[in-house]
Formats: C-alpha cells, sequence, structure tokens
C-alpha cells in the first residue's frame, strides 16, 4: 500500500471517527474501487475493516438487518484476502483481519466463535504493546461474557495498562484507552461497584472531550446516565 493510499484510507478513518458515515462511506468505496485495480491485498484489508466498522457503528443508531449484513460482508472478505495471502501479508495485516472479522462475530452476538478470532489476532501481531491493548481488552470483554468474569477483568486492566504505553497525545491510543475504560465501567456497574463504574466511565468521558472523539464521548454519557438510574441493561 503506497503513502498516497494510506492518506487516503486515514482520512475516511477520521470521517468516520467524526461520525460523517456518509462522507466516509464514500472516501472508502472510492479507495476501494482502486484497490480492487491494483490488486493490494494490504490495502483492501485496511479499506473492508474500515469499511465494516462505519455499520457496526451505525447499529447503535438503528438496529438493522442491512447494517449487520454489511459489518459481516465486509469484514469476512477482509479475512479471506488475508488468508489467500498470508505468505507475503505482514502480521499485524493479517492481525487486522482476523480482529475486524471477530469484532463483525461479536457485533452479531456470536461471542463464543468471536473469542477464537481475537486470540489468533493477537498470537500474530507484529504491532506495538498499545495496539495489542486494544486486542486483549476484547479479548477481555469475550472472557467475561463467557463467564470467566474475573479473567476477564484482570485482562481489561492489563490491555489498558499496554494502550497506555503509547503516545497519549494520539487520538487512535486515547480512541482504544476509552473503549477499554467503557468496557470496564460497564463490567463493574454489572458487579454492583457502582462508584468504581462511574469513576472508570468518568475518566473515558473526560478524555474523550478533550480529544474529541464523539463516538466514546457518547457511549461514556450512556454508560453514566444508565447507571445513575440504576440500569445495567449493557452490552459488554
Amino acid at each position: 500500500m503506497d503513502v498516497t493510499m494510506e492518506k487516503r484510507l486515514a482520512v475516511a478513518n477520521d470521517l468516520r471517527e467524526a461520525e460523517k458515515y456518509g462522507e466516509s462511506a464514500k472516501a472508502y468505496t472510492e479507495c476501494l474501487i482502486d484497490l480492487v485495480r491494483s490488486d493490494d491485498p494490504v490495502g483492501l484489508i485496511h479499506c473492508l475493516g474500515g469499511q465494516s466498522l462505519i455499520y457496526k457503528n451505525l447499529l447503535t443508531t438503528i438496529d438493522s438487518p442491512v447494517y449487520h449484513y454489511f459489518v459481516v460482508s465486509f469484514a469476512k472478505e477482509a479475512l479471506e484476502i488475508a488468508e489467500a495471502h498470508k505468505e507475503k501479508l505482514d502480521g499485524r495485516t493479517i492481525s487486522i483481519a482476523y480482529s475486524v472479522y471477530g469484532d463483525a462475530l461479536l457485533t452479531n452476538g456470536e461471542t463464543g466463535e468471536a473469542l477464537p478470532y481475537f486470540e489468533k489476532s493477537l498470537a500474530v501481531s507484529t504491532a506495538e504493546a498499545p495496539e495489542k491493548g486494544r486486542l486483549k481488552a476484547h479479548i477481555g470483554g469475550i472472557q467475561y461474557l463467557l463467564g470467566e468474569k474475573q479473567k476477564g477483568i484482570a485482562t481489561i486492566n492489563e490491555a489498558l495498562a499496554d494502550i497506555r504505553t503509547g503516545d497519549m497525545k494520539s487520538s487512535i491510543i486515547r480512541t482504544w484507552e476509552t473503549g477499554a475504560l467503557n468496557g470496564l465501567a460497564k463490567i463493574y456497574a454489572l458487579e454492583g461497584k457502582k462508584d468504581m463504574a462511574l469513576d472508570h466511565a468518568d475518566q473515558s468521558l473526560k478524555i474523550s472531550v478533550y480529544h474529541n472523539l464523539p463516538i466514546r464521548k457518547r457511549q461514556a454519557e450512556k454508560i453514566i446516565e444508565k447507571i445513575n438510574f440504576g440500569l445495567t441493561d449493557f452490552s459488554i
């Protein structure tokens, strides 16, 4: 993947994180057309993964079967490309394909099926500690959902520590950090530890406001609102 395409995909990603989903989808589609022409597996995996995340985010507004379809379809294609080109791809790219597909399965409620993909993603990843921390946070959340509650909490706390070894001025690092904080907030609420839950959600909210992370900000606000109303109907 060349530098120009990296920049174009970064723009599409930034538009998604700013919740400008129509513009993001257009930017990703334009990238996709060029990447198919150039037969660039690395770029295609990044592009397809980014598109899957658009529809995952949209599912928080409307639980549409159309969005579910696109979440899985884009992720599955990214996985198939990674499997077909495994011998010549770097570990980080293969890791992204595994994690995107695992995330798609998790979004569709296939929790047990998602775990092996996140574990594979972590095993093959050649990324730095913060990015591996993002993967560990997903694994910890799934462990909790599958009944290994204390192990799951410990894994997410370990993930948070790994993420915080990164550049704390980076919006990507802060996005991963607030994701882990939100996950812990929901778990502590489910465990009946209201003060700890609110503390983690409040940390996430403050970071999200300061670093302009609208998706994480809304998530943290919703968590705090539910906790204050005594509700615990969270999806981890």
